[in-house]
């Protein structure tokens, strides 16, 4: 059972788990699998749940096993690790979530750093929050071994050598005209100097502006798929991608499931190699919302056969 983009929506969350639960009572689902972006609700703090359903999402992979549970990291997760911001026109995303982790920050932190990014199937479809990203074609196979800790670690002891902190920290203000201390509280929730945690939001912007495979991560994640593309050109695109991530696969990789964007109706055929869906936020009208149903072990031969196993989240799971 495969979902998509909730968003910190709780009671999409919740239809979720009724429509799980009832299928796996009756063994028609083995495995539950989010497609990334479970945080940053779109409406105001009373409405956003991220953090409870994060939480939970860490529980029922404690109780199921996380071969039953599967969470796939998403471009909304991403900037958590890396304490980058993220903002879509005036509405920025990062704060609000940085703010409620509180005494839950390492384990959660430690959990999406922890997220795959993709899953393979024996029946030829990749699963993967954003889908094939033509910037991210080319260098797609150092997606398969990429190491959050590795890039960190790297930053941290480049900063650890720095003579003259201070002097930068007078740049980044002169950059974004903001002291560094206000920027530092304001999207990583770090209270004063002493916080270990104090140089991160330093250390997050050196890794986006110089780490050339951080540049393929984020062109991964926040791809833009088919938009300023012609069709053949993305289909093209899609091919590259999928063949990259075929490597040491299950089965070869013709198709792609994911979500990211919006859709009119709950799902949309990108490409004859993509199909992309829409559970909650993403789905125009919300009502619309749907999940999918795949049998990762049968084969297919065109994105078509993919379509009946598209269900209602707001249908009865019956």
């Amino acid at each position: 059972m495969v979902v998509t983009d909730l968003h910190g929506d709780r009671a999409a969350f919740d239809r979720v788990l009724q429509h799980f639960t009832a299928r796996r009572e009756r063994s028609e689902v083995q495995r539950l699998i989010f497609l990334g972006d479970l945080i940053h609700h779109y409406g105001p703090a009373q409405a956003d749940a991220s953090l409870s359903m994060v939480l939970d999402v860490m529980r029922l992979q404690a109780e199921l096993g996380s071969d039953t549970v599967i969470m796939l990291l998403g471009n909304h997760e991403l900037p958590h690790i890396y304490g980058l911001t993220l903002a879509k026109g005036e509405r920025e995303f990062t704060p609000r979530f940085e703010h409620e982790l509180n005494d839950h920050r390492e384990a959660v932190l430690s959990f999406f750093r922890g997220l795959p990014f993709y899953v393979r199937t024996s029946a030829g479809v990749t699963l993967g929050h954003a889908g094939p990203a033509p910037e991210a074609a080319l260098q797609a196979a150092s997606l398969r071994y990429f190491d959050h800790d590795a890039l960190l670690a790297e930053a941290d002891a480049l900063l650890a050598n720095v003579d003259d902190l201070d002097g930068i920290y007078r740049q980044y203000h002169v950059l974004h005209g903001v002291p560094y201390r206000e920027l530092a509280f304001r999207y990583l929730a770090v209270r004063h100097e002493r916080d270990p945690r104090y140089t991160h939001l330093l250390r997050g912007f050196l890794i986006s502006q110089r780490n050339r495979t951080f540049q393929t991560l984020w062109d991964a994640f926040f791809t833009q798929n088919e938009r300023g593309l012609t069709a053949p050109a993305y289909v093209n695109a899609c091919r590259a991608f999928l063949n990259a991530l075929s490597v040491d696969a299950p089965a070869e990789q013709h198709f792609a499931v994911s979500g990211h964007m919006p859709t009119r109706g709950g799902h949309d055929i990108v490409s004859p190699f993509h199909l992309r869906v829409s559970t909650a936020a993403h789905a125009q009208p919300q009502s619309a919302g749907a999940y999918l149903l795949l049998d990762c072990a049968r084969p297919i031969s065109a994105i078509h056969e993919l379509l009946p196993g598209l269900r209602p989240l707001h249908g009865e799971p019956r």
